[in-house]
């Protein structure tokens, strides 16, 4: 539930950013529009390359489970829905009886503020915790996966440690998650993971590797974000997906925007939304590589 005041903050912020770009000089205005243009240029580029001169072999045959449950995703720091609809769209029809969510945690296309909202974010995350808790007791044996991109990831993880004791989700998934690599993920995270967590991560993506050092992660360390380079401290029940130059042949060049190559989640993401995929099955599925044609 938003409160009215939560309601008024957020209008607010959204009169002030049409405020700002009715204000811009008209030469302003276009760069700032170029920019938008190429960073969606760029995010189709991602999804719709061509496989190009990578043989990858015959796609796996993916069987729609029948296993009914929970996705939901959070979305990055701009809190927009449409980045992912290739993603939700590959989601449901892997699991057409799974209920599949994106949700918004802040201001849409307010980055920054979003990124450095510190109390609004831990709040909101308790809140979806409780929400959370109250489906579990409803469907106590169904499966449920939170993914997190981006910012979202890190929101993702915070959620996660605010589940209260005894309520656990099924898998945590995080996709370039902005959290500080040393965030106590074993004592705070994984007791509540029945299964396993994942986090995908790459040293190119300037996002949560420049920029989290610049604006700081979600739990407010600058700092490289495990997103970059990984978390610090292992633990038995977490995957680590580090991007290589392998993962050029699906889609991904190791940037942020490369996550949303179509290629690339049929490879190594959608399979960590398999019910019957294990942490062997998905390290198997990630091995699998491309040959140069």
């Amino acid at each position: 539930m938003t409160s009215g005041v939560a309601c008024d903050h957020e209008q607010g912020w959204k009169i002030a950013t049409f405020a700002i770009l009715r204000a811009m000089s008209p030469r302003l205005l276009v760069i700032v529009k170029a920019l938008a243009v190429l960073l969606v240029g760029a995010a189709v580029a991602a999804t719709l390359a061509p496989a190009g001169r990578w043989d990858c072999g015959p796609a796996p045959v993916i069987a729609p489970s029948l296993v009914a449950g929970r996705v939901l995703i959070l979305p990055g720091v701009g809190n927009t829905r449409f980045h992912l609809a290739g993603f939700v769209a590959a989601a449901e029809a892997e699991l057409p009886r799974f209920d599949v969510e994106v949700r918004p945690w802040g201001v849409p296309f307010m980055t920054i503020h979003n990124l450095r909202a510190h109390e609004r974010n831990v709040a909101t995350a308790e809140a979806i915790a409780a929400e959370i808790a109250d489906w579990r007791r409803a469907h106590p044996d169904a499966p449920f996966y939170l993914v997190g991109y981006s910012g979202g990831g890190g929101m993702a993880t915070l959620v996660t440690a605010a589940l209260p004791d005894g309520v656990s989700i099924d898998r945590l998934v995080l996709v370039a998650p902005a959290i500080s690599p040393d965030y106590p993920l074993g004592r705070e995270v994984m007791p509540h993971v029945r299964e396993y967590t994942v986090n995908y991560a790459s040293e190119r993506d300037l996002q949560v590797g420049w920029g989290t050092r610049t604006f700081g992660t979600i739990d407010r360390k600058n700092t490289a974000s495990a997103g970059a380079i990984g978390f610090a401290v292992p633990h038995e029940r977490l995957l680590e997906y580090r991007w290589s130059e392998a993962d050029l042949a699906v889609g991904h060049a190791g940037n942020h925007l490369a996550y949303l190559s179509a290629r690339w989640q049929a490879a190594k993401l959608l399979p960590v939304l398999d019910p019957s995929v294990g942490p062997s099955a998905l390290r198997a599925s990630w091995a699998r590589t491309c040959k140069e044609s």
